[in-house]
């Protein structure tokens, strides 16, 4: 959770980057250093998780969850010491990127795999918010510490300020990596076989002092579930892997699509119509909406398993396309409009991602492949989301934004979110309150 808090900063930063622009760090370099910064993150979050594809069954869950803190631990080190120095913050960014990446990957799958059935959906819900979290927390400090009339700076800069954050968080996961951390038994089955350990590391991780009945039927699950998958080849898209594969690269699909509208709007400029700002006001647009959004997500922690998961995706999809929609038909018929209506119509399509497109994707992405398939399947799909990021970005980078084509985004946007809403809604299982291998059989269309 926290490392995942980490990495939001630095999406956030990515996000709300023009909201630097009166820091220091920002003077005297150049459009293309600047945007070189703003990508620096997923370039580093990319390239890890090719190395994390290849290796992640040789090293114990507890290294890779150090090895990510100590990455963090070194961008917070340069971000206090060096917050206005280009260099060191490009260079640290690749560095927390590493950090996110494997962070992304192993927790994603070592939750899906340690958790008990019935908390599974609410573990990975609380991950995302963690995400968002660090994200709206970067949008209030970005803004309390930037200088509105950009003449003098604070007396704290923004990059030091998240690197304090990131510090903190990074030292204590790092410790608590050492101490705390039990290796998730299907792992220890997969890897080594070695059945002792694992039924005691899965007693250990259900605080209990012995075995009993549902722990015992549980094990059993798992140990079934490790032996199916001995038989089969680590690549995504054979035997039978290939239905859940094509379908959370949908959804995530679906979600990066809605992101990167709302990297587009970068500047805020529809939810700064809320407030009259001048040059010596601070702007809390970026704030109030994500700050919106994570309240959102808190609540998905508690609603996530109340429906089923095709049922809480379609709502959430259909809510977020149908008002994405209507704000690009309102900024394509209407010359004139009351200045609260497309900020609120923006914010409620925001609030409404987090109730299922972005907690379901993440759920799906943790229980849907059999283990010997699992760490390839996941990092492929997230590859194709960090890499998806930076196209996007660098689309935005080099065509203008008017508000032609932002209601023609708009419109696209929320068109490709409700056909997907259908696509979802006919497909996605609903694996609450199922075990790993119900889930996986479940996603690959197996009687059980």
């Amino acid at each position: 959770m926290m490392l995942m808090f980490c990495g939001g900063m630095h999406i956030g930063w990515s996000i709300t980057h023009l909201n630097m622009g009166g820091n220091s760090w920002a003077v005297g370099i150049s459009v293309d250093e600047f945007r070189f910064a703003i990508l620096s993150f997923f370039t580093g979050c990319g390239f890890i998780i090719l190395i994390v594809a290849a290796t992640k069954t040789l090293l114990p869950t507890r290294v890779w969850i150090m090895m990510s803190a100590f990455f963090f631990l070194i961008n917070g080190v340069f971000f206090v010491a060096m917050p206005t120095y280009y260099a060191a913050t490009v260079a640290t960014r690749i560095v927390a990127g590493f950090g996110h990446g494997i962070c992304h990957v192993v927790s994603i799958i070592y939750v899906g795999e340690i958790a008990s059935r019935n908390y599974r959906g609410k573990l990975v819900a609380i991950l995302v918010s963690c995400i968002i979290g660090g994200i709206a927390l970067f949008t209030v400090l970005s803004m309390v510490t930037t200088n509105p009339i950009f003449i003098v700076e604070p007396n704290m800069h923004a990059n030091r300020a998240v690197g304090i954050v990131i510090l903190s968080l990074s030292t204590f996961a790092l410790l608590f990596a050492w101490f705390l951390v039990i290796e998730s038994p299907i792992h220890t089955l997969t890897t080594s076989g070695n059945e002792t350990l694992a039924r005691s590391n899965l007693i250990k991780l259900r605080g209990l002092s012995m075995e009993s009945p549902s722990v015992m039927d549980e094990f059993e699950d798992m140990k079934t579930l490790a032996s199916e998958s001995e038989s089969l080849s680590p690549f995504f898209l054979s035997q039978g892997n290939f239905p859940p594969f094509q379908l959370v690269l949908l959804v995530k699909l679906a979600n990066l699509l809605f992101f990167n509208y709302s990297m587009n709007t970068a500047k805020m400029s529809l939810m700064s119509l809320m407030f009259t700002l001048t040059v010596f006001t601070h702007n809390w647009a970026p704030p109030l909406l994500m700050l919106s959004k994570f309240a959102g997500s808190l609540l998905a922690i508690l609603i996530i398993d109340l429906l089923p998961r095709r049922f809480m995706y379609g709502i959430s999809s259909t809510f977020t396309g149908t008002f994405m929609l209507a704000l690009g038909i309102i900024l394509a018929t209407y010359d004139m409009v009351e200045t609260w209506i497309p900020p609120f119509l923006y914010l409620v399509a925001e609030v409404f991602n987090t109730f299922g497109m972005l907690p379901v994707s993440e759920i799906m992405l943790s229980e849907a492949f059999p283990p010997k398939k699992r760490a390839l399947s996941v990092s492929s799909i997230l590859i194709c989301e960090y890499v998806g990021h930076m196209v996007v970005y660098i689309i935005y980078f080099n065509v203008p934004s008017t508000l032609t084509n932002t209601y023609i985004k708009t419109l696209v946007f929320s068109g490709v979110i409700l056909l997907k809403c259908v696509i979802a809604v006919l497909t996605i299982p609903d694996t609450r309150n199922k075990y790993p291998r119900e889930a996986v059989h479940m996603y690959m269309h197996k009687k059980k």
